[in-house]
């Protein structure tokens, strides 16, 4: 099957024999995905409470009657499919929960549908009311339980309205229940692999609204708002995605001959993918941590990713850092949950760590903000001496920059501190709470390595979690010069050479030298702990442990007797017991390049050729899934991770750029 890239003079083209898809969001949260053969449950049309941060499915797949998928069309903010004769278009308008589809001429299509919360999977109590109302086809949804699956019966839970509109609003009911069968959640042992699912309706016509709502009148509203304004909505969607392009950072790669335009096509959609991820509401804002099952506001995720949104979204990006000062919790950590959601609290050893070090980004641009308007005052006293400066023209002038410059240097002072403040507060519950002979610790499951298998916790002190603790002492002795700070700094960072660096390798854990990508997270956020050369040797021998012909690394040594080579999928024996991490990879091509770029100029292609292939051909196009296979290059994990696009974006920038 060809699937293509289209974006003029950049397009490009490939067969590719795999199951592949495509992932359009609506910026609000909610999401559509369809793949050429219908494979998981988390495929379809999907919606996204902003008050609640709860996602539910409504339509399990569009039948188009007849055809297979010949090639699929990446248009970046909409996406063509060519099935048989007929050409099928979807585009999701931003800040509507509603789908436009499309197709090159009249045709039926089957609209099967599984209304649930996207975690349930519940069979029972599920009822669907299928009426006309107002020129519109209406679709009731009502879940409620059922004694055969629940402690109660006919309690109702909720209720979703969709509303459709089409050109001649044809419709039959079909009202046929079939069992569906899912191969990819069977290959991720993703129960249930089969699930009854409801024909509802056979449609006619070429074009298609489909708006869902918990309200019927703001689905019927909103169905009416897009139908009649398609174009408009389609214009506005190509504006604000050749705005992204008009970006200077972004223009910067686009336009670098050096570039080929693989590369240049998958960081476009690295960074069209990481924007689509941003949810921005009165009621919750933030970056789903991936789709379709990362739809929660993970702390570590998000400040990860933060370098790379700076760079689409810089107000957004900044909005995001000072709402998560002002949620330092008193034992100096962040929750690993933001915004409203059900899920428990879990512990976070790191999210406050990468807070701060976005932070330095923060304080950098302040920094160059403040040589520039110090430039403008050397400028201004110059004019002042000046003798034709008595105008009252010129007076004026000097006093519009003055007052400009005024509010210029108390905005940033206002910054400065709350950072300092923060940072001050968290070090203070951190050095209360979490700190033992100078080391910060962490329990079970803490981590970014965040599953358990045969005992393997990375509970204790760890090397990225020290190295983000170094960077917070650093970052507090830079915005107070008060010298206690930079003992804590000096002290830590002795104590880790020599209780973790062996002259060979740097330990991941206290005690523990199993070998692990995590020394390139402790080289990306506090390089200093190690010199140049002895990074280099440190990364040599690290690199033949974890390194993957294909182009990425193992997250255990591939000796180790719990490494696995296949993703085991849901059985996370191999999550972070073998499986390639894509953001890890990034990251690590990253750093390489920053200590020595000919040195390690084989590992960099490398895992940059990997990531670009993984956007453009494989899983859901156009995104950066979340992991691979250490045997071979796949895409797996979620469809559509931040941190992987953000870091090869970061990567791109760095190393080519």
């Amino acid at each position: 099957m060809e699937v293509i890239h289209n974006l003029g003079i950049l397009s490009i083209k490939k067969n590719v024999n795999e199951n592949i898809g495509f992932l359009l969001t609506n910026k609000k949260g909610s999401y559509c995905s369809f793949f050429n053969m219908l494979s998981s449950r988390y495929q379809g049309l999907f919606y996204f409470d902003e008050k609640t941060m709860n996602m539910y499915k409504f339509i399990d797949n569009i039948g188009l009657v007849g055809g297979e998928v010949s090639h699929l069309k990446n248009g970046f903010y909409f996406v063509e499919r060519r099935k048989g004769n007929v050409i099928e278009s979807f585009i999701m308008p931003k800040g509507f929960n509603s789908l436009v589809y499309e197709l090159g001429s009249e045709n039926e299509i089957d609209l099967i549908l599984d209304c649930k919360s996207s975690y349930d999977n519940r069979e029972w109590g599920r009822y669907y009311d299928i009426f006309e109302e107002d020129g519109f086809i209406i679709v009731k949804f009502t879940k409620k339980t059922d004694k055969r699956e629940d402690s109660s019966n006919g309690f109702e839970e909720f209720t979703l309205y969709l509303a459709i509109k089409s050109n001649n609003n044809y419709y039959k009911k079909n009202d046929k229940w079939f069992e569906r069968y899912y191969i990819d959640d069977e290959q991720r042992k993703s129960l249930p692999f089969k699930r009854y699912v409801y024909n509802a309706l056979r449609l006619n016509g070429s074009k298609f609204v489909f708006s869902v709502s918990i309200n019927k009148k703001d689905a019927i509203r909103e169905c009416q708002f897009v139908y009649n304004n398609i174009d408009k909505l389609k214009n506005k969607e190509k504006e604000d995605f050749f705005s992204l392009l008009k970006l200077d950072s972004i223009k910067k790669i686009i336009t670098n001959g050096k570039i080929g335009n693989e590369i240049k096509i998958a960081y476009i959609n690295a960074v069209n993918s990481l924007n689509n991820l941003i949810a921005d509401s009165k009621d919750n804002f933030g970056i789903l941590a991936g789709l379709p099952w990362f739809f929660q506001f993970w702390a570590r995720d998000t400040l990860i990713s933060l370098k790379a949104l700076s760079k689409i979204n810089y107000e957004f990006a900044k909005k995001i850092i000072f709402n998560y000062l002002n949620k330092i919790n008193n034992d100096g950590r962040l929750q690993n949950l933001m915004g409203q959601h059900n899920s428990k609290n879990l512990g976070n050893a790191d999210a406050h760590g990468w807070l701060f070090f976005r932070c330095n980004e923060v304080i950098k641009k302040i920094n160059e903000d403040k040589e520039a308007i110090n430039s403008i005052k050397k400028s201004i006293k110059i004019i002042k001496q000046n003798k034709n400066s008595t105008s009252e023209r010129i007076k004026e002038y000097l006093k519009n920059c003055n007052s400009i410059i005024n509010k210029k240097e108390k905005e940033y002072h206002k910054i400065l501190y709350e950072i300092e403040a923060s940072l001050e507060k968290s070090l203070s519950g951190l050095l209360k709470f979490h700190t033992k002979d100078n080391f910060e610790f962490n329990d079970k499951l803490e981590t970014w390595m965040d599953t358990e298998f045969q005992n393997d916790l990375r509970e204790g002190v760890r090397i990225d979690i020290n190295a983000l603790r170094l960077n917070m002492y650093k970052l507090m002795f830079e915005l107070t010069q008060n010298q206690k700070y930079k003992v804590f700094e000096n002290v830590l960072k002795m104590r880790l050479r020599n209780n973790f660096w062996n002259e060979k390798i740097l330990a991941d854990g206290l005690n523990d030298f199993t070998i692990r990508p995590n020394i390139f997270i402790a080289a990306y956020v506090y390089p200093e702990l190690l010199t140049n050369k002895e990074w280099e040797i440190c990364f040599g021998n690290a690199l033949k442990s974890l390194w993957l012909n294909w182009g990425g690394l193992s997250t255990i040594d591939k000796s180790h007797p719990l490494f696995i080579e296949t993703d085991t999928g849901e059985d996370i024996r191999s999550y972070h017991r073998g499986n390639s991490w894509f953001w890890v990879n990034n990251l690590t091509a990253l750093i390489l390049n920053k200590i020595n770029k000919d040195k390690f100029k084989k590992q960099i292609q490398k895992i940059i050729e990997a990531s670009t292939e993984e956007i453009l051909w494989k899983g859901c196009i156009g995104c950066h899934a979340e992991l691979s296979s250490a045997k071979e290059l796949q895409s797996r994990g979620c469809w559509n991770q931040a941190w992987s696009n953000a870091m090869f974006i970061e990567v791109v920038d760095d190393v080519i750029g």
